[in-house]
């Protein structure tokens, strides 16, 4: 027989149980924390612990208690509400107390109007090294110039100053340092994190202050891979309660859904138009993954790399739940910035 000593919650890899007769002697045994010897059906193992038939199965470790007591709502999950409505299409402010805008090193290829809406209906804005090139030049872009005695300002649409400027700067161009030279710069050297997440840091303290939880982040998906997965890492570093992070591109919306229940409000449009949504497992496996309201569910599914994803996923209804028991990064398609840039792509 193999011997597999039991302590309590301290439980091990243990083979199936192929009774309830058997079951109850394992709970009974288990609850006395003796040793004890595991049937398998008509086999049984010898002292050496080789046996003839392998058993992957884990049948009792502290993980696979916690999900069973969260998914039977033992322990009932903590609940999460999102509205990316919000963001793309309505009201354009998010949080009861507004939400901070962060511009980061890439183009900005959010429209435009919705750049301006969001900034805006923000309590703090901010630029990151060398996004606040990029920010000069959706300024300058927009006809919105820095007035002097012999030049108008172009356009009368407004758009709040930059309220700070973060990052090690090595990328930020002379002619930004002196066209933002109103502007607050702290600088964060330290090359163990990147200049977002240190960006997220220095804004805490005044983000606790103003009883703001949101921050709304341009960036953008194509380009380099690496800081595209870092921008990721900072989604799963910066989570907490207190603090939402949204990454807004040119045509997605991307966020961190922590364990727990979510219900996601999606705006119809995009569900009459059936565009794209995901859920990836980035952080590391996903025991227990269950959701509702999409045209391909999952019901206590395990989510890894290696294993299941769902991508290119869409929805059958407005409201869609996601119950998991480990983070999720959630991105869905947003804008039709994809669509409009196709005809141009295929001219080259």
């Amino acid at each position: 027989m193999n011997f597999v000593r039991n302590s309590g919650p301290h439980c091990r890899n243990m083979a199936t149980v192929v009774n309830k007769k058997s079951y109850d002697v394992f709970k009974w045994l288990r609850s006395a924390r003796r040793n004890m010897a595991l049937p398998d059906g008509q086999k049984f193992f010898n002292p050496s612990g080789n046996s003839s038939n392998n058993h992957p199965r884990k049948f009792c470790t502290k993980t696979t208690i916690g999900f069973r007591q969260q998914m039977d709502h033992t322990i009932p999950p903590k609940e999460f509400k999102w509205t990316p409505g919000n963001l793309i299409n309505e009201n354009f402010r998010v949080g009861k107390n507004g939400h901070v805008c962060i511009v980061l090193n890439r183009k900005i290829q959010v429209p435009s109007h919705v750049v301006k809406l969001l900034w805006k209906n923000a309590t703090l804005r901010c630029a990151v090294d060398g996004g606040s090139n990029h920010w000069r030049n959706f300024v300058l872009a927009q006809g919105i110039q820095k007035p002097s005695k012999s030049e108008k300002i172009i356009d009368m649409v407004h758009l709040e100053p930059l309220d700070l400027i973060t990052g090690d700067f090595d990328s930020i161009t002379e002619e930004t340092v002196d066209f933002f030279k109103t502007t607050p710069k702290i600088h964060t050297p330290d090359q163990d994190a990147t200049d977002f997440t240190k960006a997220i840091t220095v804004l805490q303290p005044v983000m606790t202050q103003r009883k703001v939880h949101d921050i709304v982040v341009f960036h953008d998906c194509s380009g380099r891979l690496d800081q595209v997965m870092a921008n990721l890492n900072t989604l799963y570093k910066m989570q907490k309660d207190n603090c939402n992070v949204y990454l807004v591109s040119g045509n997605s919306v991307t966020w961190l859904l922590r364990p727990g229940k979510h219900t996601i409000q999606i705006p119809l449009d995009l569900v009459t138009s059936q565009r794209w949504c995901s859920l990836m497992p980035l952080g590391g496996t996903a025991h227990n993954v269950t959701t509702t309201g999409l045209k391909w569910n999952l019901y206590h599914a395990q989510m890894e790399f290696g294993g299941m994803v769902s991508t290119s996923n869409t929805y059958s209804t407005e409201f869609v739940q996601v119950e998991t028991d480990s983070s999720l990064i959630w991105s869905m398609g947003a804008y039709d910035f994809e669509e409009k840039m196709r005809p141009s792509v295929n001219k080259h």
